[in-house]
């Protein structure tokens, strides 16, 4: 039988190497270091010496130093997944653990039950390892460094096993063979390095070194040293552009020519075909593509480990400390974050559950308008063709609708399309409720549509109130599936449009085009601009989106053109996934996205008269299960702050989770777009709008995580502790969520103190402070803490909405020309804090 000798080789900051890795079957071999195997799916038979164990899904095994073992998988179907921890012994060692004198027994399926809390520990352990380490995060190597140690502290607890005299193994018996496989590990990439140096080493005759060696290892001593070699210079190959003939010395090879001969011999293509396949990108000395080891569905069982009451969790606490002068000069401050909010399906505007939320989110936030798709969707009946081919135009739902919305006291700011389906010229569509999306069929038809419906809105509302809405035309029409004619064709057909409106009056508002992906097609806007100029036409506004993605720093064409069906079966993240260079931004990126949208449309002056952002969010996933949490409270602040003054209105997408684009299973917390669940629970983000909507009108101060307005004598601190998401998440993996655990996918969990100093005031104040965080206005955590029901009851409803309400603290005080004000911010917490004068 043969035995291979595994030589580690670890991070030159790490002292263990810790992955998952899909198995069928591993020969016998051995290594200095101890080994953990946690099995994350499936089944697996672990072999030691003459030993058989099986291990199911869940179980741990531990493989002693210089321990002769074989794995093999015991999964009847699909594959079996295993992490693997192996920790340096020399670094044990370090700390006087004698690893080779030491024994342990660690299976998990022979521990009683009243020590599985020991075991349960033990994989919280490694999966916090794993998290430390695929995310960078801060001092992440001596983080790991503190799990180890408490690791093998368990280990020496509980799992050492007294000395007893070694079984008269080969491999024990043999520990010559051991040192000379140790020595030729070591040495084998020097030059001429081969068998004298080794017979010499180990004062032995050379002739009996080689047959010795072959006999106890199945191989020659220069193929040994040979495969040593070639699997060192692997990394280098994969990781850097040295020339592969420096490759061959630097590893200990003649020439480039034996490198080539063994390379082929072992791996089957050239050390060039290997480069261009598996070539990887190396940022702190880590393959990006780390994850291709670590598969997401692994991981995601491995991340399950990691929710646990943390009771005694020292969290870090950053002090601030600000001088906030409440006497000096300010200026006026845009509300353009209230000016619009947005829904996704026109329809929706008729249901009573609606209504109802539409009511409350005018009540206590008031929102100037509002925007949505589908105002000609067929579900309204507006544009209905006779069996002769005449057709007619229905304005009842439409009426119904608007009026809805104008009770509330919010404008329409209406998108003009999609296409009626009897009008449209193909039948292609997206969303399940079949937007069309094509020219139309007869463009005469389609205006004399629009121009019976402008017609028709002035007669209902009047002149003066219909001048004081907005109509964007379209939306996203750079992306082929919401657009799938031609550029020229989309051009032609809003030009027509637009005169078609502009000869009703020319003073109401037209402007569009929701583009989403819009440095990506600046030859789209340069191309519409120029024709916008020779027809001597100007843009009222243009209309983008923002969506917190990023792209890497190669160039690629758009990747949501290479989406194929994705607007039809709504798998965005799957496609975002595939486009490989499509990733989460950092946490500046919104803001570096409005400002580079900003400066761009400058040299647009047809377009620039006034921008609206029409949609924007952190994700453009409706399943994104961070949408419900008290990150997006946090988010919404920061994001408002940083750009509430460069655009006439930022239209968060959605104030609802009432939202039906595609086929998707819709449980109360599911990751939808809205400020409020379909049922009308507020979420954490409804209240970043809501402390918002108290600012007042006048900038005092503004900077990184604080705004203080004033409004008369009254005034306001918003304040906020942003965390941003983690690396695993922004390359778009999701294996740290799960329905009651999200908190996991962040940065870190940093709870902030700040100390404000305000001068400049005097006199009775009350002093008002209302909070957002995990306790108290977050209606996810505390469905969470009840259980997590699928169902709910009206008991349950009233206690959910108590506390989705935010938590408030009061206070009467009295201000002598200063004051000074402590508060503690959790992670993702947004405070509110109001002085209002007493009289």
């Amino acid at each position: 039988m043969r035995y291979d000798y595994e030589q580690i080789d670890y991070q030159v900051d790490l002292p263990i190497n810790i992955f998952t890795h899909t198995l069928e079957r591993f020969p016998y071999h051995w290594h200095e270091d101890i080994e953990i195997l946690f099995v994350l799916k499936g089944a697996l038979e672990v072999r030691v010496n003459r030993d058989s164990y099986m291990l199911e899904e869940g179980e741990m095994f531990l493989v002693n130093s210089n321990e002769l073992h074989f794995i093999n998988t015991r999964t009847a179907f699909g594959k079996t997944q295993v992490l693997a921890l192996q920790i340096k012994s020399e670094y044990l060692k370090k700390h006087r653990i004698d690893i080779e004198n030491k024994r342990f027994y660690l299976n998990s399926n022979e521990v009683e039950t009243a020590n599985l809390s020991i075991v349960n520990e033990m994989k919280y352990l490694l999966a916090n390892m794993m998290d430390l380490i695929l995310n960078r995060k801060n001092l992440y190597n001596l983080k790991v460094e503190k799990h180890l140690l408490d690791l093998v502290v368990i280990l020496l607890e509980h799992f050492e096993v007294p000395q007893r005299e070694k079984e008269h193994q080969d491999i024990d018996n043999d520990q010559r063979l051991l040192e000379i496989l140790k020595y030729m590990n070591n040495n084998c990439t020097e030059n001429d390095f081969g068998l004298q140096d080794i017979a010499k080493e180990f004062s032995l005759n050379s002739q009996y070194l080689s047959r010795y060696f072959k006999a106890k290892v199945g191989m020659s001593l220069k193929k040994k040293l040979d495969s040593m070699r070639l699997n060192k210079s692997l990394m280098t190959l994969q990781t850097t552009d040295e020339t592969v003939t420096d490759i061959a010395f630097k590893y200990g090879f003649p020439d480039s020519k034996a490198y080539y001969r063994v390379f082929k011999e072992v791996m089957g293509i050239t050390p060039s075909q290997y480069r261009e396949q598996y070539m990887l990108e190396v940022e702190q000395n880590i393959p990006k593509d780390y994850l291709s080891i670590n598969s997401r569905e692994s991981l995601k069982n491995l991340f399950k480990h990691l929710d646990r009451k943390q009771t005694n969790h020292e969290e870090i606490i950053v002090d601030k400390t600000y001088d906030i002068n409440l006497s000096q000069n300010t200026k006026a401050i845009s509300h353009s974050f209230k000016k619009l909010t947005t829904f996704g399906y026109a329809p929706h505007a008729l249901r009573k559950e609606f209504h109802d939320q539409l009511q409350v989110v005018q009540q206590e936030i008031g929102f100037e308008y509002v925007r949505f798709h589908g105002i000609f969707s067929d579900d309204l009946l507006v544009y209905n063709e006779k069996l002769d081919g005449s057709y007619f135009f229905n304005f009842n739902h439409i009426d119904s609708l608007l009026d809805i919305l104008l009770s509330n006291k919010i404008k329409p700011f209406i998108e003009i399309g999609f296409m009626p389906r009897d009008l449209a010229s193909t039948s292609d569509t997206i969303f399940r409720w079949n937007a069309h999306v094509s020219p139309p069929k007869n463009v005469n038809s389609w205006l004399e549509l629009l121009d019976a419906f402008i017609r028709h809105l002035i007669n209902r509302y009047g002149l003066e109130e219909v001048r004081s809405w907005y109509f964007e035309f379209w939306n996203e029409p750079e992306v082929q599936y919401f657009w799938t004619g031609t550029r020229e064709e989309f051009i032609t057909l809003f030009v027509k449009s637009y005169r078609c409106i502009k000869k009703i009056d020319p003073e109401l508002r037209i402007g569009g085009f929701g583009n989403i992906d819009f440095l990506s097609n600046l030859s789209w806007l340069e191309e519409f601009s120029k024709y916008l100029e020779k027809e001597k036409i100007e843009l009222d506004f243009f209309s983008f989106h923002v969506y917190n993605l990023s792209k890497g720093s190669k160039e690629t064409n758009n990747p949501i053109k290479e989406f194929g069906n994705v607007f039809l079966t709504g798998d965005i993240m799957k496609k975002l996934q595939e486009a490989k260079n499509v990733m989460f931004g950092d946490e500046h990126n919104i803001t570096n996205r409005i400002d580079n949208i900003k400066n761009t449309m400058k040299g647009y002056p047809h377009m620039n008269k006034e921008l609206w952002i029409t949609e924007w969010n952190a994700s453009v996933n409706s399943r994104d299960l961070v949408h419900d949490t008290c990150y997006m409270a946090s988010f919404i602040v920061k994001n408002v702050i940083e750009n509430y003054w460069k655009v006439k209105g930022m239209g968060f997408w959605t104030f609802t989770d009432i939202f039906e684009e595609f086929n998707f299973e819709q449980p109360l917390f599911h990751g939808g777009f809205g400020l409020m669940t379909y049922n009308g629970l507020k979420k954490a983000s409804y209240h970043a709008y809501y402390f918002l909507s108290k600012l007042g009108e006048e900038l005092i101060l503004k900077k990184d995580d604080l705004i203080v307005t004033k409004r008369g004598q009254d005034y306001q601190i918003l304040i906020f502790n942003y965390i941003h998401p983690n690396k695993l998440y922004s390359s778009f993996d999701f294996s740290q969520l799960s329905m009651t655990n999200r908190y996991t996918v962040f940065e870190n969990d940093s709870k902030k103190s700040y100390s404000l100093k305000l001068d400049g005031i005097q006199g009775e104040y009350t002093l008002k402070k209302q909070y957002v965080n995990r306790q108290q206005g977050s209606s996810f955590d505390a469905w969470v803490d009840i259980g997590a029901p699928s169902s709910i009851d009206q008991d349950t409803m009233r206690f959910l909405k108590g506390r989705a309400e935010p938590g408030i603290k009061i206070q009467n005080i009295s201000v002598h020309n200063e004051y000074s004000l402590q508060t503690v911010l959790q992670p993702h917490e947004i405070q509110l804090i109001e002085l209002k004068k007493r009289y």
